[in-house]
């Protein structure tokens, strides 16, 4: 029987929901672990990537960053990580994935509902943010020839509404077992290709 395939997701609270379902569809086939702890912003998953691909040895990495990146503090209208950071962070991240021998793929950001978030943190994330972030982080992972997982589409088709919990970001357990479905089934076509 070969041994299963190592996956390493890295990401921020939204994979940690997702994970466990992740495991659970790939059993037997894959060991999947997340990194430790949230992956938070596109700073700490360059600080911190080449530690978290030692500490697991993967094969494949899911990752994902983003919506920490667009925070907004109430009285401010500036980003956690502006744009133009989180594009040389990225390109960084690609470029050392590149020379790594991990297959990679990356995750888009969900949508957030907006008015709910604003209602129950202390700080906003808008839509327009997450749509820009994406588009950036799709053009560099393509021109790196990184896969995308496209999990935004999958909400925003799904309607956000229908899928977020009352903080307009996070998911209940059908929300998360959703994502889960999509990423083992990216995972499973990796897998299958080797």
């Amino acid at each position: 029987m070969p041994r299963p395939t190592r996956i390493l997701i890295i990401g921020d609270s939204i994979s940690i929901g997702y994970t466990p379902f992740v495991s659970e569809m790939l059993s037997g086939r894959a060991e999947v672990g997340h990194n430790d702890g949230n992956g938070g912003d596109a700073r700490n998953v360059r600080a911190h990537l080449d530690e978290w691909l030692a500490e697991f040895r993967a094969q494949i990495v899911h990752l994902n960053c983003g919506l920490h990146d667009i925070k907004v503090p109430f009285d401010s209208d500036a980003r956690q990580v502006p744009l133009a950071e989180y594009r040389r962070h990225l390109t960084w991240v690609a470029d050392r994935l590149k020379a790594s021998p991990v297959t990679a793929i990356w995750a888009s950001s969900t949508p957030v509902v907006e008015a709910w978030h604003h209602q129950r943190k202390e700080f906003d994330r808008f839509n327009a943010d997450v749509d820009a972030y994406n588009a950036a982080a799709a053009e560099i992972m393509t021109a790196a020839g990184i896969a995308v997982n496209d999990l935004h589409s999958i909400v925003a088709a799904a309607g956000p509404e229908k899928l977020l919990s009352p903080d307009g970001v996070h998911f209940p357990d059908p929300g998360y077992r959703m994502l889960a479905e999509k990423v083992a089934a990216c995972l499973r076509a990796v897998m299958n290709s080797d």
